[in-house]
């Protein structure tokens, strides 16, 4: 798969000026602990760009690592200075931010991203590339087969269902990161300022041309999955409350409902004890009733609570990642 260009044009006579040829593909691969695996990783990677035969860079982002994944990528792009462009940032941001400081510098007209575990094949990008050469704005991997523990499904096929409810963008996988975009749509991400960004999800609600492919997924390659419990649970609340006012319309549903129930179970006490002229006890009933309540109030400070962090942080108006250490190409001479 290539892109058509036009050759340069050489007036009879003269020669030719050479100038370094515009880069086609920009391949962004965030890094966090990745110093074994860096140099299996950048040589399938440039086996498969090479094989392209269009002009393009590899953009490692190394997301404060503390392994000296950093001093190995110092390496590589020595050895490969004309494709390698490295970013070290001052501590770990997380993979969005990384990704999003691969997009600020990227020059492609189509970027790739990948992520460093291999577990989604450099192998399978030519697959999207066609994909893209249809027309599509963006290209994105669906793993149809996993090799993943349910316990590690479960999560991702709830995410997947709050993104698609969310976006109004029916897509099976959102968790892949084998991605291919095109500039524009980079360009539109690198517009949107909010200070906790999930770019998947960002992408759909942008309303581009988006599409599926199915693409081979190996069974932790490298190393496991680097979203434990923990961070699925963080990704999943700042997916709900960033893309959607759902979680405060469903917890005032569900106050006016139990507030509904308790004036209900008052009248009907009331007319209770009219009528038969007896007092209904109850203590265990009302204590539970009682906690039912108290959990939704809780409840709703809780999402409340998580859309006033978000403005917060918002109004700090912090940088999303810092730079510390930046490695650039070297023109090349073709």
């Amino acid at each position: 798969m290539s892109l058509n260009r036009a050759p340069l044009p050489i007036v009879e006579g003269e020669l030719p000026i050479l100038v370094p040829p515009n880069i086609v593909y920009s391949v962004v691969i965030p890094l966090y602990n990745d110093a074994s695996t860096l140099p299996v990783l950048h040589q399938r990677v440039s086996a498969v760009m090479d094989d392209l035969g269009q002009p393009y860079e590899v953009v490692y982002v190394d997301d404060g690592s503390q392994d000296g994944t950093f001093e190995v990528l110092s390496e590589i792009h020595s050895q490969d200075p004309v494709h390698v462009r490295a970013i070290r940032l001052m501590r770990n941001f997380g993979q969005h931010p990384a990704v999003t400081a691969g997009f600020d510098h990227v020059a492609g007209e189509v970027i790739i991203t990948l992520d460093s575990d291999l577990q989604n094949p450099p192998e399978e990008i030519p697959k999207l590339l066609d994909k893209l050469n249809e027309g599509y704005d963006v290209v994105t991997g669906w793993r149809q087969v996993r090799h993943d523990p349910w316990m590690r499904k479960l999560p991702s096929h709830f995410i997947n269902w709050v993104i698609a409810s969310t976006t109004g963008v029916k897509l099976h996988d959102y968790g892949c990161m084998l991605r291919v975009y095109r500039r524009h749509v980079v360009q539109l991400l690198n517009q949107c300022g909010e200070s906790r960004r999930f770019i998947t999800a960002l992408t759909s609600w942008l309303g581009v041309n988006i599409v599926e492919v199915p693409v081979r997924h190996d069974a932790a390659s490298l190393r496991g999955s680097r979203y434990n419990y923990r961070r699925l649970i963080r990704m999943t609340l700042d997916l709900v409350t960033g893309y959607s006012l759902f979680p405060v319309h469903l917890v005032t549903a569900l106050g006016l409902a139990m507030a509904s129930i308790g004036i209900a179970a008052g009248l009907f006490l009331l007319g209770w004890r009219i009528v038969f002229g007896v007092n209904p006890t109850g203590l265990s009933s009302f204590v539970a009733l009682l906690l039912v309540l108290f959990g939704i109030q809780l409840a709703g400070l809780g999402v409340i609570g998580e859309y006033i962090g978000r403005i917060y942080t918002e109004v700090q108006g912090r940088p999303y990642y810092l730079i510390r250490t930046l490695l650039d190409r070297e023109p090349s001479s073709e």
